[in-house]
């Protein structure tokens, strides 16, 4: 990424065209892993089901990593059941060598990409040590040589993924608080949630589920998730709710019956269940918040799945349980095109705006989200952050807030997502209280207001 923005610049296109790309590929890549996995009557509908899903467009359309993960994730996952099952054929010693390259490739890659990869080199072991034959009979190699060989390339293997991620440990060692991560640690007073009120919730693994099956934009959208978080909001989108549970209720059913049959159960325990207990037990320890896009390197197991059930199902049965399908994806893309409630905030209108108004000697003060601003913002004012955490404490936060607005004549202040360090609004409440009558603009997520120079506060605060 950072060699392709340096040929092709850093414009939106430019930052988010490898993950289309990425994207675009994931398609035939998914196939190839799915009939290798479960047969070939498998592929086509893993193909159509990853050209279609809303959780994949997505991720495609982001200049984050998540979706040439994806395909890493498919295509490593293809090339070890491919060299597994070649390892101890008779002769065609350079076809092997090829794939066992590539396999270092793309599992190097994906790696690199994002460090969620490691999820999946479980599976890859499994599969290594005990390939699934035709039949998906398992069973470890019975000669101790070539047991011994399968043992010893594959410690090979993880002792070069061991030396390509170490020059990322020291940032890695210094970004989290690893010691949350102990054992029986109990949680000192005081220690806040990393996100909100808790960093995880009981409703979390159904909504990454929902997420894998219709995306963020079928049901609640993620700003009215932020927002408010309670039975209120489920109960606005209940329908569609409703709807995808019992559609995918079903096909999940089929597709446990498919894995079943298939002697894949084994598989599909370890690519899905280790990164769902990590991800957890991460935001239980309060060492990082859960989302849907940490448990991606599951998402082609979601996918395939549904395939395999698909392929299983008689012929009229298929084609409705394919149209209904078609149909969910289609008022889900549909949201996430044409539904702006449904997008990410628009940051970009918002610093356009400043960018073309704000005057060299006022400021820009980005409050809870300035990454968006450095990208977007290019105006003779300065950009300055500011911590939405004040917001804990309302007098530091007024207090902090003045001694901003003291050091420039006048000031910017765009917000963005407050709802994580400030769900009760005590920032726009004191917008609103001390500065009643400035200019204020609202975009989709975003909040804009502009305090001139000498605008005094209200006269009962004076």
């Amino acid at each position: 990424m950072h060699a392709f923005a340096a040929w092709a610049g850093s414009s939106e296109f430019a930052l988010r065209l490898p993950s289309a790309i990425a994207g675009i590929l994931t398609i035939p890549a998914m196939a190839w892993l799915a009939g290798r996995w479960l047969g070939r009557e498998s592929a086509p509908w893993a193909a159509w089901a990853a050209a279609l899903s809303p959780f994949l467009i997505w991720y495609s359309q982001e200049a984050r990593s998540y979706s040439m993960m994806i395909l890493f994730v498919c295509l490593s996952g293809a090339l070890m059941l491919e060299l597994a099952r070649r390892h101890d054929a008779e002769g065609g010693h350079g076809p092997r060598a090829a794939i066992a390259a590539g396999y270092g490739v793309t599992g190097i890659a994906g790696l690199l990409t994002n460090p969620s990869f490691a999820f999946v080199l479980p599976l890859h072991l499994l599969w290594w040590l005990a390939p699934p034959d035709s039949t998906r009979r398992r069973a470890p190699d019975p000669r101790p040589a070539r047991a011994a060989s399968r043992v010893a390339l594959a410690v090979g293997a993880a002792v070069i993924l061991v030396l390509v991620a170490i020059p990322w440990a020291p940032q890695a060692m210094r970004t989290w608080d690893w010691q949350r991560l102990h054992p029986g640690r109990a949680t000192p007073a005081g220690e806040t949630s990393l996100r909100g009120q808790t960093t995880f919730h009981a409703a979390a693994v159904p909504f990454a589920l929902h997420a894998f099956a219709v995306g963020y934009t079928l049901g609640p959208s993620l700003r009215e998730l932020r927002a408010r978080p309670d039975a209120a909001t489920l109960i606005r989108h209940a329908p569609e709710i409703v709807i995808v549970a019992l559609v995918f209720g079903t096909l999940g059913i089929l597709a446990l019956r498919s894995l079943a049959r298939r002697q894949a159960l084994k598989d599909a325990a370890a690519w899905g269940g280790i990164p769902l207990v990590v991800v957890v037990w991460f935001a239980l320890s309060n060492f990082k918040v859960f989302h849907p896009r940490y448990l991606a390197v599951a998402s082609p197991l979601f996918l395939i799945a549904i395939a395999a059930a698909l392929a299983d199902l008689g012929a009229r049965a298929r084609v409705a349980f394919a149209l209904v399908l078609l149909g969910l994806w289609a008022v889900s893309l549909e949201h996430h095109y044409f539904v702006p409630a449904y997008g990410k905030e628009d940051a970009r209108d918002a610093a356009h705006l400043v960018a073309s108004r704000a005057r060299a000697e006022e400021r820009v003060l980005a409050v809870n989200a300035i990454d968006p601003m450095v990208y977007y913002y290019h105006g003779a004012a300065p950009l300055v952050p500011f911590w939405l955490g004040f917001a804990a404490d309302p007098g530091r936060l007024v207090s902090r807030f003045d001694q901003e607005l003291a050091r420039s004549r006048g000031a910017w202040v765009v917000l963005m997502r407050p709802e994580d360090l400030d769900p009760a609004g005590r920032f726009i409440g004191m917008m609103r209280a001390r500065h009643p009558g400035v200019e204020h603009f609202e975009f989709e997520g975003v909040r804009v207001w502009h305090v001139p120079s000498g605008e005094p506060p209200p006269a009962s605060q004076r």
